[in-house]
C-alpha cells in the first residue's frame, strides 16, 4: 500500500499520530519544498523504530522532520522496515517535538541568524556550549553560520545550538550583536526559556 500527499494539507504530527494509532507497518519518506528526500520514518505495527535525516540522532532526526512545512510525504506499506526497538512511543515524542519547536521558533526571534556572535571570554559548562564557543574565532561571527558548523557533527540541532548561545550570552561569555536592535544581547543575566 502506497499513500501520497502534502504537508501543507495533512501535518507531518497528525500523519505519524494516525500511523502510529492505525498500528502501520512501513517506510514514511518526508520530501522538501524543493523535492529533495528531508528524511524517513521507519514504522513497525505502529511503533517508531527507524528515523533517519541527514548524520542527526534518530530522536533528533525526528525533531528535525518535524520542522520540515510545505513538502511532500509518501508511505510505503511494503517497504522493508529495520527490527530496531521502538524509540520512544510516538505521542511521547510528538509532545517533546512540538514543545522544541515552540522554543525555537521564540529562539529564532530573540536569536535571529543574522546577529553577530562576540566571544568576551570565559568557559563552556557542557558539550553543546562547547560546540558553539569551537565556532567562534576572534573577532565576531554570524550566528546563522555558528549554528550551521554546530550541526556539522550530526551530534546536536539547532534547538541545542541556540540554547547553547542562550545560556553563553547570559552569563557573559559571548555578546550577541542583533542588527537594527539599538542595544544588545548578552553580557549580563537574561531570562532563560524552558528547557
Amino acid at each position: 500500500m502506497t499513500l501520497k500527499g502534502d504537508l501543507s494539507e495533512l501535518p507531518l504530527s497528525d500523519l505519524i499520530e494516525m500511523t502510529a494509532l492505525g498500528g502501520k507497518t512501513g517506510r514514511l519518506l518526508i520530501s522538501s519544498p524543493d523535492g529533495t528526500l528531508a528524511g524517513t520514518l521507519d514504522f513497525s505495527s505502529g511503533k517508531v523504530v527507524g528515523v533517519a535525516c541527514g548524520e542527526l540522532d534518530a530522536e533528533k532526526a525526528f525533531y528535525a522532520l518535524l520542522a520540515v512545512e510545505g513538502g511532500a510525504f509518501e508511505f510505503d506499506g511494503d517497504a522493508p522496515v529495520g527490527g530496531g526497538e521502538e524509540l520512544l512511543p510516538a505521542r511521547t515524542m510528538l509532545m517533546e517535538g512540538m514543545r522544541r519547536l515552540d522554543i525555537v521558533e521564540r529562539l529564532r526571534r530573540r536569536l535571529p541568524a543574522p546577529a553577530l556572535v562576540r566571544f568576551l571570554g570565559g568557559d563552556a559548562e557542557d558539550d553543546a556550549e562547547a560546540g558553539v564557543l569551537a565556532q567562534l574565532g576572534p573577532g565576531s561571527r554570524r550566528l546563522g553560520d555558528i549554528v550551521a558548523g554546530v550541526l556539522v557533527g550530526g551530534e546536536r540541532d539547532e534547538y541545542d545550538a541556540l540554547q547553547a548561545v542562550q545560556r553563553l550570552a547570559g552569563r557573559g561569555v559571548v555578546r550577541v550583536e542583533v542588527p537594527g536592535e539599538p542595544g544588545l544581547t548578552g553580557g549580563g543575566p537574561q531570562p532563560e526559556l524552558e528547557r
